[in-house]
């Protein structure tokens, strides 16, 4: 599996906030209520980046222990025990968190933004609602790129080890 494109993420929230300010920007000019982010929605996703966390550090642990024994081998047991398929949904879990983040991010920002430049909103119950739902995005986006690189098998365990080896023959 191919690490996650970071220029990718980064066109998404890009893409992301110019759709969130633009469908506000629709909204105003319709003369509709504009939607506002409420607390909730920064604390949904910052609870979604805690088992993200409580999930990916496990496979963190893992992953250092296993880099450890390959550069000093050793027969003491394992102290981190994680299964492939846990480890693999980890991993999953990791690439979804880090695409959710970018597009809700993304939306939130350009809310919030617009909210502020045209002042439109008040600053408490609008724009503050707002910028923290954007931020927790962001930080589930890029927690989500960290927990995924923590999940990244060395290159002699992984595809490229195949591919080397079929290219050597």
């Amino acid at each position: 599996m191919k690490p996650l494109n970071i220029p990718v993420l980064l066109l998404i929230v890009v893409l992301g906030a110019g759709f969130g300010a633009q469908m506000l920007e629709t909204l105003a000019s319709r003369g509709h209520s504009l939607p506002i982010a409420g607390w909730l929605t920064a604390l949904v996703q910052l609870v979604l980046a805690a088992v993200l966390l409580a999930h990916g550090l496990p496979l963190r642990r893992y992953m250092l222990e296993s880099e450890q024994r390959r550069l000093h081998p050793t027969l003491v047991p394992r102290r981190h025990q994680i299964d492939l398929l846990t480890a693999y949904r980890t991993v999953l879990l990791a690439r979804a968190c880090a695409y959710t983040g970018a597009v809700v991010g993304g939306i939130f920002t350009g809310q919030a933004l617009f909210l502020a430049f045209t002042g439109t909103g008040d600053p408490l119950r609008a724009i503050l609602p707002t910028a923290a739902a954007a931020v927790a995005g962001l930080v589930l986006g890029v927690l989500g790129v960290i927990v995924e690189r923590w999940g990244q098998l060395p290159p002699e365990d992984g595809e490229g080890a195949l591919e080397g080896a079929e290219a050597g023959s």
